[in-house]
């Protein structure tokens, strides 16, 4: 059974319309790139690995066919590509839609395109034997997914935009499989479990804490990650780019 790579960008985008961009943020310029491209490089591993990469996005940006072109051009292995007529109540919603046609025993994953991080990086050989599993980096402020940790390096904790560790998420969130994604959205969303009316993934994780499962994380060094979730992190990237951005960007010019 081929695993699943789940990527939600069927947000409004805005804040980047906004701040005045006309085009859709996947398909803003970076450094030669589409914001698209930067994201996926992230995966790289994933690919490598054979993964399917499936996609959930808004009918009305008619999305399709650049996300078409660009998996070719990134020999990206293309799955589902689910338009949505209206926007969900969050991304872990979002997620559902596609973890309902994945293979139910293989590993899901979901990525919210908002984040480069050096390719290779994050690859499935670099999971340890568990349940779930962050990738997290140093990052500043409470504009994140944050991750608490016991003695030992197991998560015990997991809250959305509230700093209870200097474990900053990347947007990145693996299940050992699609099944357990499925299982832990219905009963973390049916005892409540919205934050301002919104159905976020990271909380979801503390519902297999509680049934014992066992959850671990990805420590990234903070010069291997780069921020695309607004203008003023794009702009920051643009101006000064992770060295590994840096690296991939010189190797396309």
């Amino acid at each position: 059974m081929t695993a699943t790579l789940a990527i939600t960008m069927a947000g409004f985008g805005s804040r980047f319309a906004n701040a005045g961009y006309t085009a859709p943020k996947y398909r803003i310029e970076a450094l030669g790139r589409p914001l698209f491209d930067w994201s996926m490089l992230a995966l790289e591993g994933f690919r490598q690995a054979g993964w399917t990469f499936d996609f959930a996005v808004r009918a009305q940006e008619n999305a399709e066919d650049f996300i078409r072109a660009r998996c070719r051009a990134l020999n990206i292995p293309l799955g589902r590509l689910l338009s949505l007529p209206a926007p969900t109540d969050g991304q872990a919603t979002t997620a559902l839609l596609l973890a309902e046609h994945a293979p139910a025993d293989a590993p899901f994953a979901v990525f919210n395109i908002d984040t480069f991080v050096r390719p290779g990086a994050m690859t499935p050989a670099a999971i340890p034997p568990c349940d779930g599993w962050i990738p997290c980096f140093p990052g500043a402020g409470e504009g994140w997914s944050f991750v608490r940790l016991d003695d030992t390096g197991v998560a015990v904790e997991l809250r959305e935009k509230k700093r209870i560790s200097d474990h900053a998420t990347v947007g990145f969130y693996w299940f050992s499989s699609a099944k357990l994604y499925r299982d832990a959205y219905r009963r973390f969303f049916d005892g409540g479990g919205e934050e301002k009316g919104e159905r976020y993934i990271a909380p979801m994780y503390n519902q297999l804490i509680a049934d014992g499962c066992k959850l671990r994380i990805l420590e990234l060094a903070l010069d291997e990650v780069g921020q695309l979730g607004t203008p003023a992190q794009v702009e920051d990237f643009i101006r000064n780019p992770p060295a590994s951005a840096r690296a991939v960007a010189a190797r396309a010019s």
